[in-house]
């Protein structure tokens, strides 16, 4: 098996000219099936206004398919995307139950809207292998797909980044700080129940292809019941710090790739994924 520096080195000059485009990359638009596809899921709020820099899956899901598409280009293969056509809607600063059915409504919305393109895709091209991918109220999306595709021969891979319904005891491949605190690392989703349908722990078969990433202090996937102001501007400011170097690679990456390569993924590092100050 390659190194991983030697992959990343490799995609380093593979992704200057990566042409696995975000608009663009929808399979009905492709003259034959790709290797991969992707499919993303943006975070609450991502896809108000302008989206299309994004291609409508979020800056964090957005960023990881570059890389990734890097790394599966580099590799040979081809590679599509297509982003999960969801409200995202944001969360409710300080909101009644009106205003967080509407966010639960979303999540819900997400969570069927992916299911349809998962399937549309697969019938369509029943021999690809298929990634998904989601950050925050995303990764909630993608999560509460997965039961339903144990045993699906088309998932190769999921990645959830900052999951609301992240549970501590999940078979998952985890990377972020949480693991080095045990038992940290509940999604908010878990400890409200006005955040409905939070999913039941993993299967193994499941959490053996799953890559769950989360920070200490992170208000959405390492909450604190206890704490008098959970989203305070310290665990937003986590929160955001997802994806924001521009320079290198996620650590999450190269474990996604072998996910898709057949290759057991390297250990996952414990440091803390947001050294670099958080852009304002």
């Amino acid at each position: 098996m390659r190194s991983v520096s030697g992959i990343a080195a490799a995609a380093a000059v593979v992704a200057a000219t990566a042409v696995a485009g975000l608009t663009a990359g929808a399979a009905s638009a492709q003259p034959a099936c790709p290797d991969v596809h992707w499919i993303g899921a943006a975070g609450s709020g991502e896809r108000a206004g302008a989206i299309a820099a994004d291609g409508g899956m979020g800056r964090v899901v957005a960023k990881s398919y570059r890389d990734f598409a890097a790394l599966i280009q580099q590799s040979g293969r081809t590679i599509t995307a297509e982003a999960v056509n969801y409200p995202a809607t944001p969360v409710p600063e300080d909101g009644g139950i009106l205003d967080w059915a509407g966010f639960m409504s979303s999540v819900d919305t997400g969570t069927a809207a992916l299911g349809q393109q998962y399937q549309a895709f697969v019938a369509q091209c029943p021999t690809s292998q298929v990634v998904l991918a989601g950050y925050s109220q995303g990764a909630m999306v993608v999560h509460r797909n997965l039961h339903s595709l144990d045993g699906n021969p088309n998932l190769a891979a999921a990645l959830l980044v900052a999951d609301g319904d992240r549970l501590p005891q999940d078979p998952t491949i985890n990377i972020g700080s949480v693991v080095t605190v045990p038992g940290a690392g509940k999604g908010v989703a878990q400890d409200w129940p006005i955040l409905a349908h939070a999913p039941a722990p993993l299967p193994v078969t499941l959490g053996a292809k799953t890559i769950s990433v989360c920070e200490l202090g992170d208000a959405v996937c390492d909450y604190d019941p206890d704490a008098e102001d959970e989203m305070n501007p310290a665990a937003v400011a986590v929160h955001t710090s997802y994806a924001r170097s521009t320079a290198s690679m996620d650590p999450w990456t190269v474990p996604l790739y072998q996910l898709t390569a057949g290759h057991p993924p390297v250990p996952a590092p414990i440091t803390p994924l947001n050294a670099v100050t958080p852009a304002p």
